[in-house]
């Protein structure tokens, strides 16, 4: 039961800290700022359910009562955030070649700590709770 409600919780705060960011990024790419609006909240949501799907390939392999296992989805989980960033950069560095806004990746980045420091957190809760 403690499980759900973890993994409860773990959505609310997810779904809340997309939003927040979303916004924030919203507001940070309004007109004369810095930021390309549509890279940075596409790049948002990108990062946003990159790490719902790692933290949801972690989570079922760390109730697993095989240790191997459980670190197979932590390191799976991991690689597979770290590949989609880099597809996901790529794509951006690709289509944008001449016209790179390194503000934005900065940005991203950000966002993509953001997401990784809450990630980290829920997951370190769920497995001192198993």
């Amino acid at each position: 039961m403690q499980q759900n409600e973890m993994k409860n919780k773990f959505y609310l705060i997810w779904s809340l800290l997309t939003a927040f960011t979303l916004l924030i990024t919203f507001f940070l790419s309004n007109g004369n700022e810095p930021f390309t609006r549509i890279v940075v909240m596409t790049g948002t949501i990108i990062i946003a359910i990159i790490m719902l799907v790692s933290y949801m390939i972690s989570v079922r392999n760390l109730l697993d009562s095989n240790p191997n296992r459980f670190v197979r989805g932590i390191m799976g989980g991991t690689f597979l955030k770290f590949m989609l960033s880099i597809v996901a950069v790529s794509i951006l560095l690709f289509s944008v070649r001449d016209k790179l806004h390194k503000p934005d990746l900065f940005l991203l980045m950000g966002v993509y700590l953001l997401f990784s420091m809450v990630e980290t957190a829920f997951l370190s809760i769920v497995s001192r709770k198993n």
